[in-house]
């Protein structure tokens, strides 16, 4: 199995809070986010449990992974499970892979994941008074609760995974642990 190589690290610039903040309390606090795309849409995750960002590297499969597990692969003697994003939110798989997909390495609460995305665009940080709460939306659906708020920025909207509670959800097909 190869070893995956590092793309660059992420660093965050002070402790995030907990995910599933109701963030229409009209604090002032700033939060930190990872930018991405998923089929033409913008998403972000919490800084704190972004560990690393890779550029793809090769996998290997596993037989009888639910369809949204891409494989595994090697992180510096660790395995890591590689989870097709696009997949797992109920995406079509995308056509061909590009120079700007990369594997988003998260650690949350010791569960320790690779996700694959279309892009990264840049570490984002809002103010959390300018998150509208999901519950503002009156979402339904399966991945409902793993949406934790939806953010302007610029002349687009930012969708705000909770990467903890789409993890836990998925514990069992996520083994990969980072204690």
């Amino acid at each position: 199995m190869k070893e995956l190589s590092t793309d660059r690290s992420i660093e965050p610039f002070s402790p995030g809070s907990p995910s599933g903040t109701d963030f229409a309390d009209g604090s002032d606090e700033i939060l930190q986010l990872v930018s991405f795309t998923l089929a033409g849409e913008n998403y972000g995750c919490e800084v704190i449990h972004v560990q690393e960002i890779n550029r793809l590297s090769d996998l290997t499969r596993v037989p009888k992974a639910p369809h949204y597990v891409d494989g595994v692969v090697n992180l510096r003697g660790k395995i890591l499970p590689v989870i097709n994003f696009r997949r797992l939110l109920g995406f079509p798989s995308a056509s061909e892979v590009t120079e700007d997909m990369r594997t988003i390495v998260v650690n949350a609460e010791g569960i320790l994941a690779g996700l694959t995305v279309d892009s990264v665009n840049q570490v984002i940080r809002i103010p959390r008074k300018d998150i509208e709460n999901r519950q503002d939306f009156n979402m339904a659906g399966s991945f409902a609760d793993a949406i934790t708020g939806v953010a302007h920025l610029d002349d687009s909207l930012v969708t705000i995974i909770d990467i903890m509670s789409l993890l836990r959800r998925h514990q069992s097909d996520v083994s990969g642990s980072g204690r």
